[in-house]
C-alpha cells in the first residue's frame, strides 16, 4: 500500500484524441468499496524533478508514448480516501498531445506502468456533466478541463 501520511505532488495530463471528442484516462477501482472511477494519466513528481518533466516521464512510462506541446492548465488540490486511507495531493494538470497519435485503441487496452497493469480507455469530453457517470479524478479535473 502507498504511504499516504504526507501530501503528494503529482503531474497529470489531459490527452485528447485526434478528433477532440474523447480523452485518455485510467479506469480504476477502490479496493475498499469497489467504486469505479476515471483518473487522468500521470503520477508522482520525484524529488528534484519539475512537474513538467514528471508529466512527460509519466506518459512515457504509462502509455509508451511521447507527450508533445504540454501546457499547464492549472493546479488542483485533492483530498480523498482510497482503500480506506486518507490521501492528499497537489496535482499539476497539463494538456498535450501524443506524438504517436491515438495510441489507445477505441475499446481501451491494458498498459504496463512500470510493472503494474493499468486499464486505459477513452472518456468522452464533457462527460462529467452527465449524471451517473464515473467520477474523474483528481477532484476538480472535470471543471478545469471545461475552461481549457
Amino acid at each position: 500500500m502507498e504511504d499516504r501520511s504526507y501530501i503528494r505532488v503529482k503531474a497529470m495530463a489531459y490527452l485528447p484524441n485526434a478528433a477532440g471528442t474523447h480523452h485518455a484516462v485510467l479506469r480504476g477501482e477502490d479496493p475498499s468499496d469497489g467504486r469505479t472511477f476515471h483518473r487522468l494519466i500521470g503520477g508522482s513528481v520525484e524529488l528534484g524533478e519539475r512537474a513538467l518533466d514528471a508529466v512527460v516521464r509519466e506518459v512515457a512510462e504509462e502509455l509508451g508514448a511521447t507527450l508533445v506541446d504540454p501546457r499547464l492548465l492549472g493546479v488542483l488540490e485533492s483530498i480523498f480516501s482510497f482503500d480506506g486511507e486518507p490521501g492528499h495531493e497537489v496535482v499539476f494538470v497539463y494538456a498535450g498531445r501524443l506524438a504517436e497519435g491515438d495510441v489507445v485503441p477505441p475499446g481501451g487496452a491494458w498498459y504496463d506502468d512500470v510493472g503494474t497493469p493499468m486499464w486505459v480507455e477513452w472518456r468522452p469530453v464533457g462527460w462529467g456533466s452527465i449524471s451517473g457517470v464515473l467520477p474523474l479524478y483528481p477532484d476538480g479535473a472535470e471543471a478545469l478541463l471545461q475552461v481549457r
